[in-house]
């Protein structure tokens, strides 16, 4: 495995969502999949992978990328919360509120688990992802 400095990883990972932005798909897709094999078994650069797919609508690819992150990283709350949303997008309201729990759960405080509130708070008032691409 090549020894690749933090700062080079979070770069490649900045440069991935530049791309992404500009609705490069394919370039942020390659740049991910890079920095998953330099950083195998971490839950930033599949989470990353998995918004490819999400900004595309393709949410079964998203969620398949991200209960890999969760298999390999169980405690991590940032790839459920990430998880619900695409659940909550593909129509999965069930399993996204279970994804929105478990991240609250190993994240009451901070960055993920204020996201799995405030989606689940959405989701509480009716928000429907699935039902606004039906009625537009």
């Amino acid at each position: 495995m090549i020894d690749v400095p933090r700062k080079d990883i979070v770069t490649m990972l900045e440069a991935g969502y530049i791309y992404l932005a500009m609705k490069r798909f394919q370039d942020a897709k390659k740049l991910f999949e890079g920095v998953c094999e330099l950083a195998p078994k971490h839950d930033v650069p599949l989470v990353a992978l998995s918004n490819v797919y999400f900004t595309q609508n393709k949410y079964l690819e998203a969620i398949r990328i991200l209960k890999k992150a969760i298999k390999d990283n169980p405690d991590s709350a940032y790839a459920y919360v990430h998880l619900a949303e695409s659940q909550l997008f593909y129509g999965k309201r069930d399993d996204a509120f279970k994804s929105m729990e478990k991240a609250m759960e190993l994240e009451p405080e901070g960055k993920s688990g204020d996201f799995a509130k405030s989606l689940k708070e959405l989701a509480d008032k009716g928000y429907d992802p699935v039902q606004l691409r039906k009625d537009t």
